[in-house]
């Protein structure tokens, strides 16, 4: 049984290699001013996951001890980790595993509040793929972490954390290709 499981996961995984390209595509994204955070500064987290490396790391769940370190950095990629914005562990764990760190500049913020707010679009598609979550944006007011959204551009699925707002759109109207440009844009 689990060996099927393992099969479906690693092909969920490679039918993602080619759906990037879909949600980069976007056009105009309209906010109804119903934002998530309300934030003064936001850091992006970032690491490079290669496809081939997905495979690998997929195929080290089965038997994972909990408290181990390979356990926690799946959880990190792969779940709704953290359940709490106040995890203790969260941002040394980003560091522990490597994801790169960069402050986006106050100018982007605007445009970042743009999309992270409530919206309803029609025409947004899921795609059938597990998420691994290679981008993290950590929301802070007065350096206090109030929001965090994880997010897979792969599969066009995040997990957001802190807002007391609906999350559950987010997506549905393109946000996950204008903030790709904005990332990816930022280096």
């Amino acid at each position: 049984m689990n060996k099927y499981l393992f099969i479906i996961i690693c092909f969920s995984f490679l039918n993602c290699k080619d759906s990037e390209d879909k949600i980069v595509n976007t056009t105009e994204i309209k906010s109804n001013d119903l934002n998530f955070f309300d934030f003064d500064k936001v850091e992006h987290y970032s690491k490079n996951i290669k496809d081939d490396d997905i495979l690998h790391e997929m195929q080290r769940l089965d038997g994972i001890d909990k408290h181990s370190e390979e356990y926690n950095y799946l959880n990190l990629i792969g779940y709704n980790y953290p359940k709490d914005v106040n995890d203790k562990e969260f941002i040394s764990n980003l560091v522990k595993y490597k994801f790169s760190k960069i402050q986006i500049d106050n100018n982007i913020h605007k445009d970042i509040n743009k999309l992270f707010s409530t919206s309803k679009c029609e025409g947004g598609y899921p795609l059938a793929c597990a998420p691994v979550y290679r981008d993290i944006l950590v929301f802070y007011k007065q350096d206090k972490i109030i929001g965090i959204a994880k997010i897979c551009f792969e599969c066009g699925q995040s997990y957001i954390l802190g807002s007391s707002n609906d999350v559950s759109d987010f997506g549905s109207c393109g946000e996950y290709g204008v903030l790709y440009e904005i990332l990816k844009g930022k280096k």
